[in-house]
């Protein structure tokens, strides 16, 4: 019965230990969990504040652009939300308090500002080649006086800020403003240089 009553004890001792490193653990993991958790939340945070900060850049940016061809008040809304477990862009304008899509009943003129504009942004906020190719970049654009403040616009863009932008245009405004312009002509299925100015 005493060796019994010994190996019981034993046994006793090593639970105890067993359930003192236990309860040791249980408090490292939650500790652990506490500053995962911590840490989580801060991440959370920069990254709202990351966003916010861009929302505004881009957002300016584009209403600079808007107000400088358009010449109407409207604000573009670069906006960050969570969607399905993910981050979206919501992308409005905004005049006289009213919310409008960008292609609803705004004008094609107005939508190609704003493409314009998102594409240089995007340009200056990351760390990319500062070129760009665009293809009729202001088709929709039909008063001559704003196709004249678009081209000055592209082209102060491109000086200030070393963009180098290949346009494929026939818009006289634009043609009027760029550095060089070559001129192609369709030879049967080829394009052929015409001209280069």
């Amino acid at each position: 019965m005493r060796t019994l009553l010994r190996r019981k004890k034993i046994e006793l001792e090593l639970l105890n230990k067993n359930f003192e490193g236990a309860e040791e653990a249980l408090a490292e993991n939650s500790l652990l969990a506490y500053n995962t958790d911590r840490a989580h939340l801060i991440m959370q945070k920069a990254a709202k504040l990351s966003q916010d900060h861009l929302a505004a850049h881009l957002s300016s940016i584009v209403t600079q652009a808007i107000q400088a061809v358009i010449r109407k008040p409207y604000e573009f809304v670069c906006e960050f939300v969570e969607r399905r477990g993910s981050t979206e862009a919501d992308l409005y304008l905004l005049r006289g308090g009213d919310r409008f899509e960008i292609l609803g009943g705004t004008g094609g003129g107005l939508a190609d500002v704003i493409s314009f504009s998102l594409k240089v942004a995007y340009l200056l906020l990351s760390n990319v080649d500062k070129v760009l190719i665009i293809d009729e970049v202001s088709r929709h654009i039909n008063s001559p006086e704003q196709r004249e403040r678009f081209a000055e616009v592209l082209k102060r863009l491109s000086s200030e800020f070393e963009i180098q932008l290949i346009l494929n245009t026939t818009i006289p405004e634009i043609l009027a403003v760029a550095d060089s312009v070559i001129e192609l002509q369709q030879v049967g299925d080829v394009s052929k240089i015409k001209k280069i100015t």
